[in-house]
């Protein structure tokens, strides 16, 4: 008899077309995701260096990434937590929807602060898609697939970013920057006429409404934090009041999810110190991987490159992305995520060093390029395992939102950051700017390096893992045995004096075997 999903080995009956199909649509769903990231990234370059937003400071400019960010990164806990007690496969379809609806109004509005909502809506879709469609993939699938699952989840990313590069300078020296989000809205369109094949994902059958307010307060504290950090150098000592708020409002979805039925965040996670370590290198990749992206695009345009040889120059980063994400799905197993991680952060690192030693575009700046990409291609999935297996199997999606979040926060840090740093610079030269924001990228990276250190050689065994293990047949068994014993030392007792009969001890089944037989676990 198979055993249940919740216990970690997939739906019994998911036949051969639905595995595929769940592979596509949720590789679909990041390549999609990361493409509009992308196309963001091109679009600030774009508006950087033409009239259209030239008068703009770049702090302003790249609100058009952190638009779609902020509520990706607040919504994407309480999206999962909705998946795991709703189904997934009808958030998924709902995300999707929002976000075809969002790309279409950013494409077609004129006003900025328009486009700007647009963007914010194109996020909430994304929020409800990311954790919904790894979490069919992992509820789904049977455990020995889960880790590859991951890495074609993961890699897809990049494979996205690719796309967007090798074909957005196309579309943004061709038509418009507009033109950049009309992929998006193509290949949401489709994704969402292939849910249909999916299977329905098992709901948590949980009653009552999700903490809508937490979500919102979330929501709110994370735009203060990056309007608090964009704005540092132009406000001074007012954003002092902007982080008060900012703590008020986290600590607001915090006390909610303490004491709601349904958190936004599931404070159960927080418990776990293995999901814990692989949030925060999670966070700081990040800041890390979305810094880099916004800065390299900036770096070529600086130098006069036109839009399309700045594509041609990006695109061996995200071919090395592609490739190193497929591989290290087969790399994690030998040295362990955290290990992925470790020389993750020492690739990207080393390369940054590399780029600032050098004048202009060079050969050593193009090894540079594809080491960064290998360095990216192994902290995606690397933090992806980490963080996401750390967790119970009905909480699966639950973790990719809150894992997911603390990426998508971490870039809206590291973009922010950047943009300050290139506009008030704080080193010295021609690329004053950009090498100060380079630099700041090589301080991340060693501190990923620091987490991942700590964790392989000090962090203990986290207690819960050792306890799921305890087969379920093994305990009836001591149950059995027991009973047993305290039969027969009653039966050596006078009669008056002997307990009456327990004949509400349950029984093992007989007619099913396996170490694990007979084993139910909370539904996903």
């Amino acid at each position: 008899m198979r055993s249940s999903p919740a216990r970690g080995t997939g739906t019994p009956g998911l036949n051969r077309r639905q595995g595929v199909m769940l592979r596509l649509v949720g590789a679909g769903v990041m390549l999609t995701v990361m493409a509009d990231t992308t196309a963001t990234t091109l679009a600030v370059g774009v508006l950087r260096y033409t009239p259209a937003g030239a008068g703009m400071p770049l702090g302003d400019l790249v609100w058009l990434t952190s638009a779609a960010f902020i509520p990706i990164a607040a919504l994407l806990a309480s999206a999962g937590r909705w998946a795991d007690l709703f189904g997934r496969r009808r958030v998924l379809a709902v995300g999707l929807v929002v976000f075809v609806l969002g790309g279409i109004a950013t494409v077609t509005v004129e006003s900025w602060s328009l486009v700007l909502g647009a963007r914010a809506i194109q996020g909430v879709g994304a929020a409800a898609m990311i954790p919904a469609s790894l979490g069919l993939l992992l509820g789904e699938l049977p455990e020995s697939q889960r880790r590859g699952a991951i890495a074609l989840w993961s890699s897809a990313s990049g494979l996205g970013c690719l796309l967007m590069q090798a074909g957005g300078g196309w579309l943004a020296a061709t038509v418009d920057w507009r033109a950049l989000f009309v992929p998006d809205v193509v290949m949401g369109v489709a994704l969402l006429i292939a849910c249909v094949a999916l299977p329905p994902g098992k709901r948590a059958g949980a009653r009552g409404l999700p903490d809508v307010l937490g979500a919102w307060l979330l929501a709110a504290g994370i735009a203060v934090v990056v309007l608090a950090i964009s704005k540092a150098m132009a406000w001074g000592m007012d954003v002092v009041w902007l982080a008060l708020a900012a703590l008020l409002l986290i600590g607001g979805a915090l006390a909610q999810a303490r004491h709601h039925r349904l958190p936004a965040i599931d404070l159960a996670l927080w418990r776990r110190p293995k999901f814990v370590w692989g949030w925060l290198a999670t966070w700081c990749f990040g800041a890390l991987s979305y810094g880099l992206l916004t800065v390299q695009p900036l770096y070529l345009l600086h130098l006069g490159y036109p839009m399309i040889e700045v594509a041609m120059w990006l695109t061996p980063t995200s071919v090395a992305v592609v490739v190193t994400s497929f591989l290290a799905g087969k790399i994690v197993k030998r040295i362990g995520a955290y290990g992925l991680i470790y020389a993750g952060s020492l690739l990207c690192g080393g390369a940054c060093v590399l780029v600032l030693t050098q004048v202009g575009p060079t050969v050593w700046g193009l090894v540079a390029s594809v080491v960064v990409g290998v360095g990216v291609g192994a902290l995606a999935p690397g933090t992806s395992v980490a963080t996401t297996l750390a967790a119970r199997p009905h909480q699966y999606a639950s973790a990719v939102g809150a894992a997911t979040m603390a990426r998508m926060v971490g870039g809206a840090v590291g973009i922010a950051v950047v943009s300050v740093v290139i506009d008030h610079p704080f080193m010295t030269g021609p690329f004053e700017g950009l090498a100060g924001a380079i630099a700041i990228c090589v301080a991340i990276s060693v501190l990923i390096g620091a987490l991942a250190l700590t964790k392989i050689t000090r962090l203990r065994p986290d207690p819960g893992d050792v306890m799921i293990k305890v087969p379920r047949r093994m305990l009836l068994e001591l149950r059995m045995t027991l009973a047993t014993v305290a039969a027969e030392a009653d039966a050596l007792l006078p009669v008056e004096t002997r307990t009456p009969p327990m004949d509400h001890i349950p029984r093992p089944r007989t007619a099913e075997s396996g170490p694990l037989a007979g084993t139910r676990g909370p539904a996903n």
